[in-house]
């Protein structure tokens, strides 16, 4: 058997983690059985084909315009740039496919991994447009993460949602601002399809204002400055505010069509693409405190939509699951990145495994999640034997 007992049959989640359950009748999830089925980590927008159709034409238009007014602006947009296969892939597109000179812009959250800069570097030899990296919140980005470590508190949102909710919002900010900046009235993100959860296509622009920066930033140890890299009414009052679109929730989207593009235009080196490799380092320290508090490796919630969108792919993703899990574990899965992530917010193993231990005591749903935290120890176990 590739699976572990307890594992839906159509994804990868498991049985008892996060408000999932398997059906003992059909072998399904709450998800596979139910596309409405919603947790605080995890639901998937729901998208009609009409909805599809529409963002498609408004992407249609959106390039058209671009192209029309090009040499007019010096950017027709900026793309943000993680160095990411997606991010990477969509940069690509902008350029040979529709002729546009996009701005790339990274965000530099001083937790980026070499690999992500390697495939920065390696694109930009190959693709020639002018590219910036913000780092003006590099102190603010270890205060936000060490924040959320130690006042995670919820029995049913994985820590790495929240986090990356977080994070991605001050991400968005600081772009916007460079927007703002340059006069650039379009920004694009490489989000996949299965990133569906908050938005779908374009992100709300009343949530630049009113939603990005969280509510505990008014509070120590925040200051006035990590403050400043979020949107203020003031700032955009009577400004246009930027579109921020998602182009890969309209446009065709296979993930192996898309490693495929990058490696084979030399954009980044063969394995480079996986987003186990590219993903910032603090994701290392946040799956492992959700591996063992909750029994998930929250990578298996987005992967398990994309499994949905395509069956073909489910093997690959149980296998590599199977691999990971157990690095995940114990802290040695990018074993460098996840001790940087560590001291550089300042927190130790044993202090988060204190955390854990704590949670988990008073947690329902606690011999669920000890069984499937150990379903991939005891697999690596019967394998050796």
């Amino acid at each position: 058997m590739i699976e572990p007992e307890h594992m839906c049959k159509k994804c990868i989640l498991l049985d008892g983690s996060l408000g999932v359950s398997v059906n003992a009748t059909t072998g399904l999830c709450n998800y596979c059985e139910d596309p409405k089925y919603k947790t605080p980590s995890w639901w998937k927008t729901q998208i009609t084909e009409e909805m599809r159709q529409k963002g498609l034409e408004d992407w249609q238009q959106v390039i058209e315009r671009a192209q029309a007014r090009r040499g007019k602006q010096k950017y027709d947009c900026i793309v943000g740039y993680s160095g990411g296969k997606d991010s990477t892939a969509l940069l690509w597109k902008m350029v040979n496919d529709y002729d546009l000179n996009p701005l790339a812009v990274t965000v530099d959250s001083g937790f980026i991994p070499d690999t992500a800069f390697e495939n920065v570097r390696d694109t930009l030899q190959k693709i020639c447009v002018d590219h910036i990296i913000i780092d003006g919140a590099k102190e603010t980005f270890p205060k936000l993460y060490k924040w959320m470590f130690l006042n995670q508190d919820s029995e049913d949102k994985c820590l790495t949602t929240s986090m990356c909710e977080a994070c991605s919002d001050l991400v968005h900010a600081l772009v916007v601002k460079e927007a703002l900046k340059q006069e650039i009235d379009l920004i694009l993100f490489g989000y996949s399809p299965d990133e569906i959860r908050r938005y779908f296509y374009e992100i709300p622009q009343h949530e630049i204002v009113d939603e990005w920066m969280p509510q505990f930033f008014s509070d120590n140890p925040f200051t006035e400055e990590d403050r400043t890299h979020f949107i203020t009414q003031e700032e955009v009052k009577g400004v246009i505010l930027p579109r921020i679109l998602l182009p890969y929730h309209v446009l065709d989207y296979e993930e192996s069509k898309i490693i495929e593009l990058v490696e084979s235009k030399d954009l980044v080196k063969k394995g480079n693409s996986s987003t186990l490799k590219t993903s910032c380092h603090v994701i290392m320290a946040a799956s492992f405190y959700d591996l063992n508090r909750y029994g998930i490796v929250p990578y298996a919630l987005q992967f398990s939509e994309l499994i949905r969108q395509d069956p073909a792919v489910r093997k690959k993703w149980v296998i590599k699951m199977k691999q990971v899990s157990p690095l995940i574990k114990q802290g040695k899965f990018n074993e460098q990145g996840f001790n940087f992530a560590l001291e550089k917010m300042g927190i130790t193993k044993s202090q988060l495994r204190e955390i854990i231990r704590d949670q988990l005591t008073h947690d329902p749903n606690r011999e669920k999640i000890i069984r499937n935290v150990e379903l991939f120890t005891s697999q690596r176990r019967r394998k050796r034997n």
